[in-house]
Parts: C-alpha cells; sequence; structure tokens
C-alpha cells in the first residue's frame, strides 16, 4: 500500500515531533563530516601518513566506531545475501563507506553528500558514484534499485519535514527484500540527566524524532523492523539505531 505525507501526517499528528530550541553554536561537530574541510583533512592525513577514516575517527576520539556499526548489521545477516547496489546519505568523509564496500563488494555504491569537495574526493577514493545531493530527494536513483539504504548522523540534526521527505524517497528506492539503517533521537535518548547535559552543552542539535511514529511509517509503508540498538559514540548522549527490511512494494 501505498502512503503519501499528508495522509500519514494526518494519521499520526499526535506524534508529530518538533526540534529542540537551538542552543548555543557548537565549536566541534564530532558527528557532522561535513563541516570538516576536506581539502584540510585530506592534506593532514596525508601528513600523518595514514588514511583520511583513520584520521577523522582519531580526531573525533572514535577509533574503530564505523567498523563497531557495520560489523553489528554484518550480525545481523545483511550481508548473507549479496549487496549489489548500496545507498548512503550524508557519506561525509567515507568512514562507514569504506567499511561497507569491503564487507560486502558492491556492484554499486550511491553517495548522497551536500559538500562538493568531500562529494568529488569519495567518487575518486572509493569509486563510487557521487550523486547530485540537494539535502532532502534521492532524485538521481532510480524505483527499487537500492539493496542497502544507510544513514549515520543525518537524521539527528535536520527539521523534521526534511526528514520525512527522505523518508519518503528511501521507501521509493529501496527494494523488495532491500535494508535501509539509519540512528535517530528518540524519546529513549533523553532522561532527565542526558537532557540536562544536551541543555548544557555548546551544540545546536539534537532535533526529536519519537521512535513510534517513525516505526508506524515504515509499517505502512511495507518494511518490518529487524533490529535497533543505542549509538553511544557521542559527546553528549546516545541516538537510537533503526534497522528495517522491505517486505513489499
Amino acid at each position: 500500500m501505498k502512503i503519501t505525507l499528508n495522509s500519514y501526517v494526518n494519521k499520526m499528528i499526535r506524534g508529530f515531533s518538533l526540534p529542540i530550541a537551538p542552543l548555543k553554536t557548537p565549536s566541534v561537530y564530532r558527528y557532522k563530516p561535513r563541516n570538516i574541510s576536506a581539502r584540510e583533512t585530506i592534506d593532514m592525513a596525508s601528513k600523518k601518513g595514514i588514511s583520511v577514516s583513520d584520521y577523522v575517527e582519531t580526531l573525533w576520539n572514535q577509533k574503530s566506531h564505523a567498523k563497531t556499526i557495520v560489523n553489528r548489521f554484518q550480525k545481523l545477516g545483511m550481508f548473507d545475501n549479496k549487496i549489489t547496489t548500496v545507498l548512503e546519505i550524508g557519506t561525509g568523509t567515507g568512514i562507514h563507506a569504506e567499511k561497507i564496500i569491503q564487507l560486502c563488494q558492491p556492484e554499486r555504491y550511491e553517495s548522497y553528500e551536500t559538500d562538493r569537495d568531500w562529494a568529488d574526493w569519495l567518487a575518486r577514493q572509493y569509486n563510487l558514484i557521487s550523486r547530485n545531493a540537494d539535502g532532502r530527494s534521492l532524485d538521481d536513483s532510480a524505483d527499487y534499485s537500492i539493496d542497502l539504504v544507510f544513514a549515520h548522523g543525518v537524521f539527528i540534526y535536520i527539521p523534521f519535514l526534511t526528514v520525512c521527505q527522505y523518508f519518503q524517497e528511501i521507501v521509493r528506492v529501496t527494494k523488495e527484500g532491500g535494508y535501509v539503517a539509519f540512528d535517530i533521537f528518540s524519546e529513549e535518548c533523553f532522561d532527565d540527566e542526558t537532557l540536562r547535559a544536551w541543555i548544557d552543552s555548546n551544540y545546536d542539535i539534537p532535533y526529536f524524532l519519537r521512535k513510534n511514529y517513525v516505526l508506524e511509517f515504515f509499517r505502512q509503508s511495507g518494511f518490518k523492523l529487524v533490529e535497533e540498538f543505542f549509538n553511544d559514540h557521542f559527546d553528549v548522549g546516545r541516538s537510537k539505531y533503526l534497522v528495517f527490511q522491505k517486505t513489499r512494494l
């Protein structure tokens, strides 16, 4: 059954999510690669004689974090069947793309990265396809063409309606049997202590999404929830990873 944004919002209006009011401008975003200069980062990694991925994870104090996330997907059996096409939203420095490519060797890896310098470097470094990224759609990708759609640290800092646009696009491009994995800041991520820590921090995120809202959207769109787990690699708090599989078109 097809589902439109308007009909879904009407059904789920009680679950409508609003972002927390912006706080102070952050000095560092460890999990927002697009805020790091591609040229400076690549140059620094080269001078240290290490890969960009290793340099970035060291810089952000997140050594082996990307490997931990991708290995979690592997344990779920996501790579048991051949993954021929992958689409990543917000590929950034490519730290997750590198691990996914190593594990499943897809025939095509599509990347939607809004930072043009990073997008160009990703295409050269990993032989992936850097699509035109407008920050809200996956227009260059065909319907029902992707085995795995992945987004790390993306839906935690963009507005609700933009997230919904991405969700609709994800539904459109994912094959039957394909997987979708991303993290959000849900109600489970904000106990009193964590909320106080966010308020006292220098970050202007998080943007909150009600988990049941997201689960119901994907359920009505033909997906089943495969797994959920916390991602604790943040300066403040943690996000919730949701992994879905498309069971019908």
